[in-house]
């Protein structure tokens, strides 16, 4: 028995590809020079029978693996070992004669690393000096009547309020507020507003 996210699997075989990239550069004489070692994100193959007592059961975990991997959703992978930031790049499933309310499936589960901002956000009054000088060194006037700019961005598969807030340096609470959509139901290709 194991687990994808609390959900509990029948597997039967677990196939672990954990490979490093070793990346060379030619040489004059001999063998060629490798100065570094980059790891690949580890990919697990996963096989087994997805199984519930009745049909409604068995649809409502298919239902439930079947969002798992279109919505993106990390995974916490429970079988013989335990692997996290995953995702399921691959799920399908087939029917036996065999298995009465069941199927045999094949899933393939990869790790994923998400990126993080590379800007560093200043202090406001630090915001405010820069603001007010010009690279040449001279004062600029500051309309303080003019409104700010509002930022949009436009919802990815995978998207959350936190995740966007994170992006763009703010709350996710101001994020959802300035927005119309429930935090679980925010459409793909919406723009909202981030500030």
């Amino acid at each position: 028995m194991a687990k994808i996210n609390g959900i509990k699997i029948h597997v039967e075989k677990e196939s672990l590809q954990n490979d490093v990239e070793l990346p060379s550069h030619p040489v004059e004489k001999g063998i060629n020079l490798t100065d570094h070692v980059e790891r690949n994100p580890v990919v697990l193959s996963i096989s087994g029978k997805l199984i519930r007592p009745n049909h409604t059961m068995l649809e409502t975990l298919l239902g439930r693996l079947s969002t798992i991997e279109t919505t993106g959703t990390l995974v916490v992978y429970e079988g013989r070992r335990i692997y996290h930031n995953l995702m399921i790049a691959s799920f399908s499933y087939d029917a036996d004669s065999k298995i009465m309310n069941g199927f045999n499936f094949s899933m393939t589960l990869r790790e994923v690393r998400f990126a993080q901002p590379s800007y560093v956000s200043l202090p406001k009054k630090t915001k405010a000096a820069v603001a007010g000088v010009s690279s040449v060194g001279r004062k600029q006037t500051v309309n303080k009547k003019q409104s700010p700019i509002p930022i949009y961005h436009v919802v990815k598969k995978g998207d959350t309020y936190s995740g966007i807030a994170q992006k763009y340096g703010t709350k996710w609470q101001d994020v959802q507020k300035n927005n119309k959509y429930p935090a679980t139901q925010i459409p793909i290709g919406a723009k909202i507003k981030v500030g």
